[in-house]
């Protein structure tokens, strides 16, 4: 009987192994009162859920947050729900639409002395003392620790994506004298008064997953007829996901990008060393 009982036991355990979990946040009509203008990062939502499912995704297993729902708390609880479902060898793809925004970096884990932020639906533009001091704001430095958390319940056979359909700020470059054109981001930087911390190169954080981004962090990242430039470049290649390697994809999205975006923009791939050569996704 416990013989029985340890196999079914292990069966169980198994067979909820290699579970493709995924998070896609799309927000595009922040409040007024935030000082965001309004973009399109919740229509990339069904791109990218219909990406998912072709490369083997249940719908089961796809939390979506949109607009009012993706919240700073709300993100949290996902984030933190992923980490306690997430199993050895599991699958794990995160996005994230919406604006971006460089931070006061605080820690001192950046040469430049900024971090880079995702903005959540009741994330403000701008620092106000008492009232809105960057709280909300979804720093690199907490993203990266949830990701590390989750790396170390998938182990070293699982498998992290994250992609930022987002635009970290400007520095090199102008905003386009054509309004029409919708930027995700801002070029004016959250400044935390006094929160600047001397840079220490033993704090910078390592990567060990796979991270695309839609531009450089000195570059803005503009929309494509109501969608994320990447989020769009991504998708039309939902049906080679498993097939490309890493770098291949790469510079397909980047020749694509380039077709469809009048303005300089060069979204790239941080990979994880020694996974240079792996497919983006396994069906």
């Amino acid at each position: 009987m416990k013989k029985l009982l340890l196999i079914v036991g292990i069966l169980i355990s198994l067979s909820s192994f290699a579970t493709k979990r995924a998070l896609v946040i799309g927000i595009g009509n922040y409040p007024a009162n935030s000082g965001w203008q309004k973009i399109n990062g919740d229509k990339d939502i069904p791109l990218v859920v219909d990406m998912l499912t072709t490369n083997g995704f249940s719908t089961q297993n796809i939390v979506k947050l949109q607009n009012e729902q993706a919240t700073y708390a709300a993100i949290k609880k996902e984030f933190e729900s992923l980490i306690v479902k997430s199993q050895k060898g599991d699958a794990v793809y995160i996005h994230f639409s919406g604006h971006g925004q460089q931070i006061t970096d605080i820690h001192g884990d950046e040469e430049s002395g900024m971090d880079e932020a995702w903005i959540p639906y009741d994330a403000k533009f701008a620092y106000e003392k008492g009232k809105y001091e960057g709280q909300n704001h979804i720093v690199d430095d907490q993203l990266n620790a949830w990701l590390h958390q989750i790396r170390q319940k998938v182990g070293k056979e699982g498998s992290i994506v994250v992609v930022a359909d987002a635009c970290h700020s400007g520095g090199a470059t102008r905003e386009p004298a054509d309004e029409s054109v919708v930027v995700r981001g801002t070029f004016d930087k959250f400044i935390i008064p006094a929160g600047k911390k001397e840079y220490n190169p033993n704090l910078a954080n390592s990567i060990a997953w796979t991270y695309i981004s839609a531009c450089k962090s000195y570059q803005c990242n503009y929309e494509y007829q109501g969608k994320g430039s990447l989020t769009y470049a991504l998708c039309q290649e939902k049906n080679n996901l498993s097939v490309l390697t890493c770098e291949q994809l790469q510079k397909r999205i980047q020749t694509r990008v380039k077709s469809i975006v009048s303005y300089v923009q060069n979204p790239s791939i941080e990979i994880e060393k020694g996974k240079e050569n792996t497919v983006l996704m396994k069906k």
